[in-house]
């Protein structure tokens, strides 16, 4: 049977164990694979029954030649490309650097919420560094508390992600496609009214999609061009800060 490419493999052999990182990715829907050694990774990618989309490493992986070992990593990948991801505790400036330039791509750093690590592993098996992705407005993830205020009534959220023309709502209680809403975004350099419609939602049954949480996507609506811009500025500044 051939693996999903939501399947992430953890390569846990640093001085900070991926275990409940790889605990929390298996939590947020995708399917996990673990690795002791460098060379059991290679084991997994080699195979069959494992279409790993995405590999995370530890700062501190051990290789004589860490560029070397990733490319070696991505020459077994049964995909289009393996994404790599850093997991852990945030390392300094010059290991930073050598993950960097050694090809690693995405950030997994401590403190990590459940919507940051959801987005980042949809990033890395999605390939979301391609031409097409980089068309669409920048999305950035958030775990913002927010009140969704609808016809007069509120009910709570929080915030998934945030892009400069839409977000999308995690809630048990989405609105129906086509309903109008508003919200505060309570972005870091100041709170934003922004007034936007239901345009999906993600509900329990046989058409859930596992890559999102429950809740709505809305597009934003009106929305005045300095708003417009400190959303643009968050979204891109963010997910900046999560590549390498």
């Amino acid at each position: 049977m051939t693996g999903s490419p939501r399947t992430v493999l953890f390569v846990d052999c640093g001085s900070h164990p991926l275990l409940d990182l790889a605990t929390c990715a298996r939590r947020v829907g995708f399917r996990v694979l673990r690795a002791k050694t460098p060379e059991d990774a290679r084991e997994a990618l080699r195979d069959g029954r494992h279409a790993v989309g995405a590999l995370v490493i530890p700062a501190d992986l051990t290789a004589a030649d860490l560029g070397l070992a990733l490319r070696s990593f991505r020459g077994l990948a049964s995909g289009q490309g393996l994404a790599v991801l850093v997991g852990g505790t945030r390392p300094g400036p010059d290991e930073y650097a050598r993950l960097r330039d050694a090809g690693a791509e995405l950030t997994l750093f401590e403190p990590l919420d459940d919507h940051t690590l959801r987005f980042q592993l949809n990033r890395a098996v999605a390939g979301s560094r391609s031409g097409a992705a980089e068309r669409r407005a920048i999305r950035a993830p958030t775990d913002w508390p927010v009140r969704v205020r609808i016809g007069g009534r509120e009910k709570p959220a929080r915030v998934y992600c945030v892009s400069a023309t839409g977000a999308f709502l995690a809630t048990s209680r989405p609105s129906f496609r086509g309903s109008l809403l508003y919200v505060t975004l309570p972005l870091p350099g100041g709170t934003v009214d922004v007034a936007g419609r239901v345009v999906m939602t993600n509900v329990p049954g046989n058409l859930v999609r596992d890559n999102l949480p429950l809740g709505m996507a809305v597009q934003f609506t009106g929305l005045p061009l300095d708003v417009e811009e400190s959303l643009r500025s968050f979204s891109e500044g963010r997910a900046g800060a999560l590549e390498l």
